[in-house]
């Protein structure tokens, strides 16, 4: 649907122009601008970032790392090297290369969606998934979690065009979601809805030998690659240890992390504040980490009408296959029956049974009710139980694993804004015919919601966005150190925020934090047992008096131990 001029007399633009995925590439283009702009003025804030930068400083050759780096997920440090090997070192690049994959992410939404919507439609799903709080803050913080979902929106797409279009893009489904996985482990899940999509799409059993060689195919020549890359990067090994890890030993994993909470129901409890959080000003914490915050009003409203929406959707859809029916048979009795016993099966084993059987349990019900419903609703229910797939596989598997961090939901957002946008087109299509003028029914009513969810979230943003974060005050203490002693590479340096002081001083920084230890004296002989020339003490409230060192630069946030000899 192209957006048309109102008034004859007004400039005419070309249409391409007037596309919305064109006017969809620039609002994405302006927003992801302001994000790297903002994060780039108040620094890197977040732990994990700082080790990206690290490891990208070690794959171009600038430091020397230790053989832990390759446990981190290679794909955007090594994106990052490439600009460090050109001269070019700054966090910025890791900044900047986030919202360049964000904007990629998002057209990959925009064509996937329209595969089931039309354009104005796809248009505003879009900017509903730019506006949740999760996407909107983390998507130019250099972060790997906006990444690996806009790799992953773009695996579904093939597997989606290739089934309904062209089937050679089946080929490009294998490495996209292999690139996915090298940029996140958790990406690995994703099999699962792919795995429904093709074999309900293909109609795998009439056409196994078609289909599954374009599947097979680039497999075969990703394996070598593959079991290379297990071999010499201890990303791979730690990928298999991290997904089977928790099926092990369930709620026992991850006992002592900082992000450690057994509670299955958390994200349930916060889903809200995942659509729209509050309030309007507020701790930068409370953006990056909706959790911490509240549902706004607009959470709340949205809600109510997407509930409404879908309700109303599904209602329409039983009425039709009620109509369908002739009569009942033992066949279709005993599916519902079937139907049921998963649905129970799958709330009994969430509270209790490792994540990847809950998983297949949903998955089970998703084929089945594709095989119930698929001749009264038509194509479009293969795309609606996609995203529900997509949605519940990662919902449980990240609500079951005990380690809850707020951000590890992006994997669940573009299905998310697919609900939310599905509920409310229901309500807007069924009620547009009361609004008299014509470009309001055909794509202002669309537009204005989009503008809601996005305005929302802008200045949401802008009310927790600090001045400052805290690498802009290790910055100039590692360049103090640089000057008070110049051949401090050759010594070994500890610090409790190690990440963000490698990452200043271009040196390895070994992680020492005093609440793991029983004391100060017990932490004190561990630095001398080490041998650390200097200790910089950044998070810690209340600093520690160190047996055995002296303070050589103290200011309001960080303070500078040297060893006494």
């Amino acid at each position: 649907m192209i957006i048309t001029d109102s008034n004859q007399g007004s400039i005419r633009l070309p249409e391409k122009v007037k596309d919305p995925l064109c006017i969809l590439i620039i609002i994405t283009t302006i927003v992801a601008i302001f994000l790297s702009a903002v994060q780039i003025m108040i620094g890197v804030n977040y732990f994990d970032v700082f080790t990206y930068l690290n490891v990208a400083l070690h794959y171009s050759g600038l430091v020397a790392g230790s053989t832990n780096m390759t446990a981190v997920p290679p794909l955007m440090p090594f994106l990052t090297s490439l600009i460090f090997r050109v001269g070019f070192v700054s966090s910025s690049v890791i900044i900047m290369i986030n919202a360049i994959i964000f904007i990629f992410g998002v057209i990959g939404l925009y064509l996937l969606l329209n595969e089931r919507f039309n354009k104005i439609q796809s248009f505003t799903a879009c900017l509903i998934y730019i506006s949740l709080p999760l996407v909107f803050s983390w998507a130019a913080s250099g972060s790997i979690d906006v990444p690996a979902i806009s790799f992953s929106i773009w695996t579904i797409y093939f597997m989606v065009r290739g089934v309904e279009k062209d089937s050679k893009y089946l080929y490009l489904v294998i490495p996209m979601l292999a690139v996915a996985i090298l940029t996140r482990y958790t990406t690995a899940l994703l099999i699962i809805p792919l795995f429904f999509y093709f074999i309900v799409g293909t109609h795998f059993l009439q056409n196994v030998k078609k289909h599954l060689k374009q599947i097979i195919i680039p497999l075969g020549i990703l394996t070598p690659v593959l079991i290379y890359a297990y071999l010499k990067i201890s990303y791979f090994s730690c990928l298999v240890f991290l997904i089977i890890n928790p099926l092990l030993f369930g709620k026992s994993f991850g006992v002592g992390d900082a992000a450690y909470n057994p509670d299955n129901m958390y994200y349930l409890h916060n889903l809200l504040n995942y659509i729209a959080v509050g309030p309007v000003k507020g701790s930068y914490y409370q953006i990056l980490s909706p959790g911490q915050g509240f549902a706004s009003v607009l959470a709340y409203i949205i809600t109510i009408f997407v509930l409404c929406g879908l309700g109303i959707y599904v209602y329409t859809i039983l009425k039709k296959k009620q109509k369908a029916m002739a009569g009942v048979s033992k066949w279709c009795i005993v599916q519902v029956i079937l139907l049921g016993i998963l649905v129970f099966a799958g709330f009994f084993s969430f509270s209790g049974a490792p994540y990847l059987m809950t998983d297949i349990i949903v998955l089970s019900i998703c084929l089945l009710i594709y095989k119930l419903l698929h001749d009264v609703v038509g194509e479009n229910l293969k795309m609606d139980l996609l995203f529900l797939l997509w949605f519940f596989t990662f919902f449980i598997m990240h609500s079951v694993t005990p380690v809850k961090v707020d951000r590890y939901l992006i994997t669940v957002a573009p299905a998310l804004a697919y609900f939310i946008f599905l509920g409310l087109s229901v309500l807007i299509e069924r009620y547009k015919s009361r609004i008299k003028r014509d470009s309001l029914k055909s794509w202002g009513v669309y537009l204005i919601v989009g503008l809601v969810f996005l305005s929302s979230t802008a200045v949401t943003f802008a009310g927790h966005t600090p001045n400052t974060c805290l690498i802009k005050y290790v910055e100039p203490t590692a360049q103090w150190l640089d000057d008070y002693d110049p051949q401090y590479q050759d010594k070994i340096i500890f610090s409790d925020y190690s990440p963000a002081v490698s990452w200043s001083m271009r040196k390895m920084v070994i992680t020492g934090v005093l609440r793991d230890y029983n004391n100060v004296d017990e932490f004190s002989s561990m630095l001398i047992d080490s041998d650390a020339e200097y200790y910089i003490d950044v998070l810690s409230e209340t600093k520690p008096t160190l047996q055995g060192y002296r303070v050589i630069n103290k200011t309001d946030l960080i303070i500078i131990y040297q060893r006494i000899h």
